[in-house]
């Protein structure tokens, strides 16, 4: 069983190396990926007026565009700066596992590495 013990350090690491490997950097894929999940927090958090009228219809429309928006940008912005970088960025890891635009804005606030 000694050899068991010994040998227990190198299986991590041997572990700990193939996993390295397995890690990835971010594509465009992903920043679509990551803007459409964005846009998804978004509209489930947006207020959508509750009766129908004119303006209600103009709120709805502005509130859609903005939620269109905020992908377009953040794959724009992706695509310029997280591309290439690995994928367990902070930011990168920190918006894709986002549940609600409160988190999104936490993420703003993680250091660049």
């Amino acid at each position: 069983m000694r050899w068991i013990a010994g040998g227990a350090p190198l299986v991590f690491l041997a572990l700990a190396l193939a996993q390295a490997g397995c890690a990835r950097n971010v594509t465009e894929d992903d920043c679509k990926v990551v803007g459409e999940h964005l846009h998804a927090l978004w509209t489930a958090e947006a207020k959508f007026p509750e009766a129908a009228s004119p303006s209600a219809e103009k709120a709805v429309a502005v509130v859609k565009s903005e939620g269109q928006r905020l992908e377009e940008s953040f794959v724009t912005d992706c695509k310029r700066d997280l591309v290439g970088k690995p994928r367990a960025s902070g930011e990168f890891s920190c918006l894709s596992h986002a549940k609600t635009l409160a988190d999104v804005r936490t993420c703003a606030t993680i250091p660049a590495h």
